[in-house]
C-alpha cells in the first residue's frame, strides 16, 4: 500500500488517493547555481581513480546500499529517519524506473543519491559504447525522477577499466567502492540470526579498524532483511566509538525530521514526526504549559511543515509514502479534519504559510528540483504554480505584509537563495550573500516586515540574518550556537521569534529571540519539557 495513512483502532487503514499533479520540468531566466560549480547540479569536481575513504577530519564513516531500490528501501529509510544518520544510495537504473516514488522519497530525505547502472554489469567487460549507455541510461533516469543528475558511480561488482573511470569522470561522476564489505547480499531474504550477526560483525570489526570506513550494504528488489536487523545495531556501534555519519558529499546529510510550528488564538503548536512516522503535535498555552503529544496518525516522509489556516485552526502538511503533499487541520478545540490530499510531486519536505487575507501557499521542491507552489483561496485550492530555480534543499515561505510572499532554498552553490512576490511581481532569484547553510531554511516576516531566516550552519549550529522586505539587503549572519541534529522551524510569537530543532539526543529544543525584528535577544537553547 503507498500512500498516506491514518490510523483507525489497531490497524492502518488507507485513505482514498487523489490523483497526483505531475510537476513538469521548466526553465528560468534567473536559476540559483553558481557560476563556479564544476560539475552539474552542485557536484563536486569528479577526479580520475576509484575512493573509498569516508570524508571529513576526525573519525568519520559512510553508510552506502546498492542495488535499489526494493522490498526493504522503506524499512532502511525509516531507521535512518530514526537515528539521523545519513547514507549514499548507489540505485540501479532499471530499479529506479520500477520504483519512482521511492526514488524521490530518497530525494525527499536529502539521501544522496549515486549510479549503479542500468542492470549491474560487469562493466570491464563492455565495450566503451556499452559502458557509456549503462551510465546514460541512469542518469537520465534519475533526472527524469528527481530533476538531479549523481555525483557518484560505483561500478558493480567493484570491477571497473580505465574505460570505466575515463566515462564516469567526463560525466562528472566521482568513482567510489567500499573499504568495508558486510557481505549482507548472501543473506538473500533470510531473517536468521546467524545472518544478521554476520553482517554485524564484519561491519564492526572491519570498521572499527578505520578512520573512515565506506562501508557496503545492500537494498535489492528482493530485499534485504537480514540488513535491516542488523542496522541499528551498526549504525549504534559507529555512534558509541565517536564516529561522525556523513555522506559521500561529506555533508551531514538527512539528520533527525524536524519540527515544524505555528501559533492560533489557542497557543503555540509544534509538530514533529513520531517514531512510527506518523504526525505528533503540542501545544503551548498562554502560560507556558504544554500538553502531551497528540499522535494525529498519518505515515510521513521527512518532516512537517505548519501554518495558521485560520486564527483558531493550524494546518500541518506532510510529504506522504506516495511523495504527494497531505493536509490536516487541527482547531483549537483539538478537532481534526483528517488527511487530505492536494497532489504535487516533491522531493523535499514542504513549506506553508499564510497571509492577512486568509490565502495558504504550501511550497515545494519538485520532480524537477525546482520550486512550485499552490494556493488555497477561501478553501478551494488553485493549480500549481512554477518558480523556477534548482535546489539542493527544502524550501522556506513567508506571508509578507500586503499579501506578498518571500520564498526562500538552498541552490547547488549551498548558498540561500531567496525571491520575493510584490503585489503579483516576483523578483529575480536573489543570493543571500555569506551563506553559511547546511540544511533546509526556515523564514518568518517579523512586525516591522523584515525577513528572518534561520538555518542550521554548515557547523553544525543555528545562524540567523534578517533581510529588508525586498530580500536584497541582509544582515550578517549570527550563531545563536547550539548542536542541531536537524533543519529549524521559526514562527513569530507576538513581537518575539521563537526556533525548534531536534537535538542530537533526538529531543525537540527551543531557542526565542526576544526582538524578531532586528533577530536579537536570544535566550538559549532549552529542551522542551
Amino acid at each position: 500500500m503507498s500512500g498516506l495513512f491514518l490510523r483507525r483502532r489497531a490497524a492502518l487503514v488507507a485513505l482514498p488517493l487523489a490523483l497526483a499533479i505531475a510537476l513538469s520540468i521548466v526553465g528560468s531566466a534567473a536559476v540559483p547555481r553558481a557560476a563556479a560549480v564544476t560539475g552539474p547540479y552542485g557536484c563536486p569536481a569528479a577526479p580520475y581513480g576509484v575512493q573509498s575513504v569516508a570524508p571529513g577530519s576526525g573519525k568519520t564513516v559512510a553508510l552506502t546500499f546498492d542495488d535499489g531500490p526494493g522490498a526493504t528501501t522503506k524499512a532502511i529509510l525509516s531507521i535512518l529517519q530514526q537515528y539521523g544518520v545519513p547514507a549514499t544510495f548507489f540505485n540501479i537504473g532499471g530499479n529506479q524506473a520500477a520504483h519512482p516514488d521511492l526514488v524521490r522519497w530518497e530525494a525527499t530525505l536529502g539521501i544522496v543519491l549515486g549510479n549503479h547502472t542500468w542492470d549491474h554489469p560487469q562493466m570491464q567487460l563492455l565495450s566503451t559504447a556499452a559502458q557509456a549507455s549503462e551510465m546514460d541510461r541512469t542518469i537520465g533516469e534519475q533526472m527524469a525522477l528527481v530533476g538531479r543528475a549523481p555525483c557518484f558511480f560505483r561500478p558493480p561488482y567493484g570491477s571497473y577499466n580505465s574505460t570505466t573511470l575515463t566515462l564516469a569522470q567526463q560525466r562528472q561522476m566521482a568513482v567510489w567502492n567500499w573499504s568495508v564489505d558486510t557481505e549482507d547480499w548472501k543473506a538473500g531474504t533470510s531473517t536468521s540470526s546467524y545472518w544478521v550477526n554476520r553482517i554485524i560483525s564484519l561491519a564492526e570489526s572491519e570498521g572499527a579498524a578505520l578512520q573512515h570506513p565506506v562501508i557496503l550494504m545492500h537494498n535489492q528488489p528482493s530485499g534485504n532483511y537480514a540488513t535491516v536487523l542488523a542496522l541499528p545495531t551498526i549504525i549504534s556501534f559507529f555512534a558509541s566509538r565517536g564516529y561522525r555519519f556523513v555522506t559521500l558529499l561529506g555533508s551531514a546529510g538527512l539528520g533527525y525530521p524536524g519540527p515544524a510550528a505555528t501559533v492560533t488564538a489557542g497557543g503555540l503548536h509544534v509538530f514533529g514526526r513520531g517514531t512510527d512516522g506518523s504526525l505528533t503535535e503540542r501545544t503551548q498555552d498562554s502560560g507556558g504549559s504544554w500538553t502531551a503529544a497528540t499522535d494525529l496518525g498519518g505515515v510521513m516522509v521527512g518532516s512537517p511543515a505548519a501554518a495558521s489556516v485560520s486564527s483558531t485552526t493550524a494546518g500541518a502538511f506532510v510529504i506522504g509514502t506516495d511523495t504527494q503533499i497531505w493536509e490536516q487541520t487541527i482547531t483549537d478545540g483539538g478537532a481534526s479534519s483528517g488527511w487530505t490530499p492536494i497532489g504535487g510531486i516533491a522531493t523535499s519536505r514542504p513549506a506553508a504559510a499564510t497571509d492577512a487575507n486568509g490565502v495558504t501557499t504550501v511550497a515545494v521542491r519538485g520532480a524537477d528540483s525546482s520550486a512550485w507552489m499552490r494556493q488555497q483561496t477561501a478553501g478551494t485550492w488553485g493549480d500549481w504554480q512554477p518558480l523556477g530555480g534548482v535546489f539542493n534543499s527544502g524550501l522556506a515561505v513567508a506571508a509578507t505584509p500586503g499579501g506578498g510572499l518571500a520564498v526562500a532554498g538552498v541552490g547547488t552553490d549551498n548558498a540561500l537563495w531567496v525571491r520575493v512576490e510584490t503585489g503579483t511581481t516576483w523578483s529575480a532569484w536573489q543570493p543571500v550573500p555569506a551563506s553559511v547553510v547546511n540544511d533546509d531554511p526556515t523564514l518568518t516576516v517579523t512586525p516591522s516586515g523584515s525577513l528572518l531566516a534561520v538555518v542550521r550552519g554548515t557547523d553544525g549550529a543555528g545562524w540567523v540574518s534578517v533581510g529588508d522586505p525586498t530580500g536584497t539587503t541582509w544582515s550578517s549572519w549570527q550563531s545563536i550556537g547550539g548542536v542541531l541534529a536537524s533543519a529549524p522551524t521559526v514562527t513569530l510569537v507576538g513581537s518575539s521569534a521563537a526556533v525548534f530543532v531536534v537535538g542530537t539526543s533526538g529531543q525537540t529544543y527551543e531557542n526565542v529571540a526576544s526582538d524578531a525584528s532586528t533577530g536579537s535577544g536570544w535566550g538559549g537553547w532549552q529542551a522542551l519539557p
